[in-house]
């Protein structure tokens, strides 16, 4: 179970005003929704955008947990023969690749995928044994439903904050029967993620779905998508030049 954050000034999710799914990204204003690390987000969908997502949020301190129905990269599996559908170069973000890199612990210049297979197994099965995600994993894992509920009292002086002042968690129930509460979700499933049941309506503060619309063009859409995780964080962090993905300057 997930409890809301809490910093040295006490509690640190305010509610704020209803935000649409995450496919662009919204304009930054005061009210904006935010949520501090180490605030707890779920992503549903291990493929590579999900992942992405989740290590884009462990990079900025969030704890995060990536769920997975079926196994890693299940929406590309099945063409595992078939060339990778993009330039290499384009294949994976800058921030993954770094951490390939650093999880391999070596100078020594790194061939880049040709194949989905190679895609798959020297790519995205990896990115989830790094020292950021390992563990954090949990597949098969498949999310059945989700509602809203009310988040657990802080212990922190909070005294001055009405009960409408605190988000409610989103309680996600597994196929299994299991639930876990997070207070953030990223929906990273494609049009898969139309079938998780929820019990609001939406817009909800705090939900996000990346990658929903594909246009046919895979380089394109994994570009997209990239942008969209930027946007998510950016959003939570309450940051509008928050871009992990940036080239440092100089």
């Amino acid at each position: 179970m997930a409890g809301p954050p809490s910093g040295e000034g006490g509690y640190v999710r305010p509610a704020m005003h209803n935000t649409p799914p995450m496919e662009t990204a919204p304009p930054m204003t005061e009210e904006t929704a935010t949520l501090e690390p180490p605030g707890s987000i779920a992503v549903i969908g291990a493929g590579p955008l999900g992942i992405e997502a989740a290590l884009y949020g462990r990079f900025l301190g969030y704890n995060v947990t990536l769920f997975e129905a079926v196994e890693v990269a299940h929406s590309i599996a099945d063409r595992r023969d078939q060339p990778i559908p993009m330039m290499p170069d384009r294949c994976v973000s800058p921030l993954a690749k770094g951490a390939l890199d650093a999880q391999a612990g070596d100078d020594e210049p790194k061939s880049l995928p040709l194949s989905i297979a190679e895609w798959i197994d020297r790519v995205w099965l990896p990115l989830t044994q790094t020292d950021l995600l390992r563990g954090r994993l949990r597949c098969p894992a498949r999310v059945s439903a989700m509602e809203l509920v009310s988040a657990p009292s802080d212990d922190g002086d909070d005294s001055d904050l009405e009960d409408d002042d605190v988000p409610p968690d989103f309680r996600l129930r597994l196929a299994e029967g299991e639930t876990a509460d997070f207070e953030a979700v990223i929906v990273a499933t494609g049009a898969e993620g139309t079938e998780i049941e929820r019990s609001f309506d939406e817009p909800v503060d705090y939900l996000f779905t990346i990658g929903r619309q594909p246009t046919g063009d895979a380089e394109q859409d994994f570009a997209g998508g990239l942008k969209q995780i930027v946007a998510v964080y950016a959003s939570l962090g309450g940051r509008a030049d928050l871009d992990l993905y940036r080239p440092p300057r100089g």
